[in-house]
């Protein structure tokens, strides 16, 4: 992340989902992203978010995640979120088939393909028991 990044590092649990919500719209405001585009990056920090508080830690075991962004250029954020739980790369998840109607439909995976739709970069790294994945969004996309 570049020199400009801030950092929080919250329980990952669903009641951290407003903090860190305004926490990235706080980045979303300095790299002057337009409301539409804040409300993608407000359902993605949300399906990021509560797929760490439900998957990530074992249940009943304490878990943090830490959310860093930076303004890397006017209209663009890089948003991270590193947590120490269970690896996973999401990006690896097999995506929905949305041809299937809704009763067919197993649950899961729509989350994943809506941060995969919305972010215009994203990079998933495994590192020393960290999974860190980063996300970029762009005011022109």
């Amino acid at each position: 992340m570049a020199g400009n990044a801030q950092s929080l590092t919250l329980a990952a649990e669903a009641g951290s989902l407003g903090p860190a919500t305004e926490f990235v719209r706080k980045g979303a405001n300095e790299a002057n992203l337009p409301e539409s585009r804040i409300g993608e990056l407000d359902l993605v920090v949300e399906e990021i978010l509560m797929n760490l508080s439900r998957h990530a830690y074992p249940e009943g075991a304490p878990g943090s995640v830490t959310v860093t962004y930076s303004v890397p250029r006017p209209g663009a954020l890089s948003v991270e979120f590193a947590d120490q739980g269970r690896e996973f790369d999401p990006l690896t998840a097999t995506p929905p088939d949305l041809t299937l109607d809704l009763s067919g439909r197993p649950i899961g995976g729509l989350g994943i393909f809506l941060v995969k739709a919305f972010a215009d970069t994203l990079k998933y790294r495994r590192e020393e028991g960290w999974n860190r994945l980063v996300l970029g969004i762009s005011a022109g996309s």
